[in-house]
């Protein structure tokens, strides 16, 4: 699926139909350059989820948790993660990142998934989401489910 994004409404739009597919288990995994927008899209994803928070990077952190109302698609958390900084896949094991995703009702957005390609090889359930900025200020955003 692609998608021209100009606004938030856009974003909102893009994250609902993301969201409308996601499933216990699933990873986001969103690509493109610095200031893409895809901070912005897991902000979107948070509101289409029904989450109470507005979802701030987690560039220093890593990993961030929100949690998620109940709702009939049985998501439950909502971990964003930005390997922005992982330089090698060995970086990746005190995060956690499989244990945080067999936790029950876990949807995880990850920001930069090509510094965590190995791991995501092992993920069955990826959606591919990559963001291209033009000079203009427009996105375009295309959207494949593994």
């Amino acid at each position: 699926m692609k998608y021209i994004v100009s606004n938030i409404e856009d974003w909102d739009a893009v994250a609902r139909a993301v969201a409308k597919d996601a499933k216990p288990g699933t990873v986001i995994a969103l690509s493109g350059p610095l200031g893409a927008g895809k901070t912005t899209f897991v902000q979107a994803l948070a509101r289409a989820l029904g989450a109470k928070v507005h979802p701030r990077s987690p560039s220093f952190s890593l990993v961030r948790s929100y949690k998620l109302p109940p709702a009939d698609y049985g998501l439950q958390t909502l971990i964003h993660v930005d390997a922005y900084r992982i330089e090698d896949a060995k970086d990746l094991l005190p995060l956690g990142l499989d244990e945080l995703l067999a936790e029950p009702g876990v949807v995880m957005a990850l920001e930069w998934p090509e510094r965590a390609d190995a791991w995501l090889r092992t993920v069955s359930d990826v959606s591919r989401i990559t963001i291209e900025p033009d000079p203009s200020g427009v996105r375009r955003v295309d959207i494949r489910s593994s």
